[in-house]
């Protein structure tokens, strides 16, 4: 037998066995494969980043049966009430949304998906998320609790960071951090 197979050569390695790095390196290989996709689409639909993400929110919202008002975008978007505003008509003018008397307070203005919106978003993302759920569908469920532990330890990580930065510990000097970002204690 050549060394040549028994080695993974010239067919890789049949089990790969990533080390922590490798890990992390895959999730910003997927980060920037994800942000680049976002960028195709916001283009193909002619959409900004704030609009697509007041879009998605709107389509969420809507298949849990509420009708977002004006507000509740300018709150899930942290901008101000007069970008929404602006951002409302765009979608409205692009046949994305629509104004109506709010359901639960006819003096208010909900705002609501349209047919094509939902029409629209699904054609363009129906094949990506057709093939993100296959490569899910190939784990074991051992690898997919393994997998999902790992995205909630880091999700875990990010907004435990997160949390530090905007909110830290007040009048606990005891602890800091070394040049790995590990917290000491003194």
């Amino acid at each position: 037998m050549s060394g040549h197979g028994a080695n993974g050569y010239w067919y890789g390695d049949r089990h790969w066995d990533p080390d922590a790095v490798d890990l992390l390196n895959l999730m910003r290989r997927y980060r920037d494969a994800e942000r680049k996709m976002r960028e195709q689409t916001r283009g193909s639909m002619g959409m900004n980043e704030t609009d697509m993400t007041a879009l998605r929110f709107l389509l969420r919202v809507h298949r849990k049966g509420e009708v977002p008002r004006q507000r509740d975008f300018a709150e899930k978007l942290g901008i101000s009430n007069a970008s929404v505003s602006a951002m409302i008509d765009r979608l409205c003018r692009d046949g994305y949304a629509e104004r109506i008397v709010h359901p639960a307070d006819r003096r208010s203005v909900g705002i609501v998906p349209t047919q094509y919106s939902d029409t629209e978003v699904r054609e363009t993302l129906q094949q990506m998320h057709e093939r993100m759920m296959e490569a899910v569908d190939v784990l074991s469920a051992q690898e997919r609790r393994a997998a999902g532990k790992f995205l909630q330890g880091l999700i875990d990580s990010v907004e435990y960071s997160d949390r530090e930065l905007h909110h830290p510990a007040q009048g606990d000097h005891s602890s800091g951090t070394d040049s790995r970002g590990n917290l000491t204690s003194s």
